[in-house]
């Protein structure tokens, strides 16, 4: 029971190292972007790494009770489209650029914490991840209704 509890808190560092990588990434880009709804995207996307940041906290404290129960009522992670915004604007448009640039970003984490809970030997391990992944689904469909209207 102690090494399951090392793991999971080993899995949850992971997780929170990835979180405060992608916060400090759409913080900073969002301090030089001067359009403003490519600027209030981004600060959303920080907000939401800031939330996950706090919560793992949490998790590292309280347990993972709360966050399996709700990754096991939403059954298989969907699977995003991470089809680009109009590539042939991508060096045109700062918009599309960022756009492109967060989408990819959030899809390669989507695709690593699902890779993370495909393989997890531990089925706790293996939920977590997915929720992480269901999360990272969520910005990503975010970035997309934010990014189509440009």
């Amino acid at each position: 029971m102690n090494s399951e509890r090392e793991t999971l808190t080993t899995m949850l560092k992971l997780a929170l190292k990835t979180m405060n990588t992608h916060h400090e990434y759409y913080s900073t880009i969002a301090e030089s972007v001067e359009t403003t709804a490519v600027k209030a995207l981004l600060l959303v996307l920080a907000e939401t790494e800031d939330e996950l940041i706090n919560k793992i906290h949490d998790m590292l404290a309280t347990g993972i009770v709360e966050e399996i129960d709700e990754i096991s009522n939403i059954g298989e992670v969907p699977v995003p489209d991470e089809t680009p915004f109009d590539p042939s604007r991508n060096d045109t448009d700062p918009r599309i650029f960022i756009c492109n640039k967060a989408l990819k970003q959030e899809v390669k984490a989507y695709t690593f914490f699902l890779s993370i809970a495909v393989r997890a030997k531990s089925r706790v391990v293996s939920y977590l991840f997915e929720y992480f992944a269901y999360v990272k689904y969520q910005q990503i469909e975010k970035i997309r209704r934010v990014c189509s209207t440009f």
